[in-house]
């Protein structure tokens, strides 16, 4: 039976598993993400390809990547912190493996999953937004996954909420963007400056349930916050859904929170777009991977 290696990379950690033609994971492994600076990262994959080849007859490599990523020639223009893989060409550096290669954008990645087998499967027209220390976006059009220039489309943590003429532009996007006004990396800061303790999204989240009016009134900012980025984004797109990963999102009254703000709002964008959660959370960037090989090679 065919066998596939699926490296999930970010910032901390390199998830990897073997994979069959389904999804269904035969391994799957963790490894720190190495010290940045003399490509230990490659090293790495190929040492893991390598020892997969031994075990198992393995027909290809998929690579969940942070950043922007050429799906065709295999270049990275961006990777976050994984700096290693920036402007390196990953089809060349794994060449030596002798196994067809593909890549694609994490968050692209979680679209992917959905579409294929998440809650997206027969929706068209969806976004995903995937919150974290940013705010990470995938956008499927007509049924095809929209990269735009240079893989750059789906950037919604970019989007300005906020401006004004006397902000320098270099700190724009630090102060007023999605990502920064709306990530629980944001919302984790805030109210652990103002407790004067440091405090976990699930501990916030306790003490918002019972109503700690210490943290009440920057979890309604939150979910406001949340509220206006999605009406942007149907006002512009009119998706069928937007669905929403990370870990924040299994709150169990996330999606309620978002439906109750946005009506204050403008109750109507909720008759055009169904809000829901992603389907995948941990495994949906190697899912997804997964996925854009099998499209990529027609498998």
């Amino acid at each position: 039976m065919e066998r596939y290696v699926i490296f999930d990379i970010g910032g901390t950690t390199v998830k990897h598993a073997i994979m069959n033609a389904e999804g269904e994971a035969i391994e799957s492994f963790s490894y720190p993400t190495p010290a940045q600076g003399n490509d230990e990262i490659y090293e790495l994959l190929i040492q893991l390809i390598n020892e997969s080849k031994r075990k198992y007859p393995i027909k290809g490599v998929a690579l969940s990547i942070p950043g922007a990523v050429d799906i065709n020639s295999g270049e990275v223009y961006y990777a976050g912190s994984v700096i290693d893989l920036m402007h390196s060409n990953v089809k060349e550096k794994l060449k030596e493996t002798g196994l067809p290669i593909e890549l694609e954008n994490d968050a692209n990645c979680v679209a992917l999953a959905e579409k294929w087998k998440g809650n997206a499967v027969n929706t068209d027209n969806f976004v995903c937004l995937t919150l974290g220390t940013g705010i990470g976006g995938s956008i499927y059009l007509n049924g095809n996954l929209y990269r735009g220039k240079q893989g750059m489309a789906g950037e919604i943590g970019l989007m300005l909420l906020h401006a004004d003429s006397k902000t320098p532009k270099h700190l724009l996007f630090e102060k007023y963007s999605f990502s920064r006004l709306g990530s629980t990396w944001n919302l984790e800061d805030r109210i652990s400056k103002k407790l004067e303790r440091p405090l976990t999204g699930r501990e916030i989240f306790t003490l918002y349930e019972q109503k700690d009016e210490g943290v009440t009134k920057e979890v309604e900012s939150f979910y406001h916050t949340i509220a206006i980025g999605t009406l942007n984004i149907i006002h512009v797109m009119a998706p069928e859904k937007i669905l929403f990963g990370g870990g924040i999102s299994s709150q169990h009254n996330f999606i309620s929170k978002i439906k109750q703000k946005i009506s204050t709002i403008l109750p109507e964008a909720l008759e055009l777009t169904e809000l829901d959660h992603c389907h995948f959370y941990n495994q949906s960037g190697q899912l997804g991977a997964l996925y854009h090989f099998l499209k990529q090679t027609n498998k």
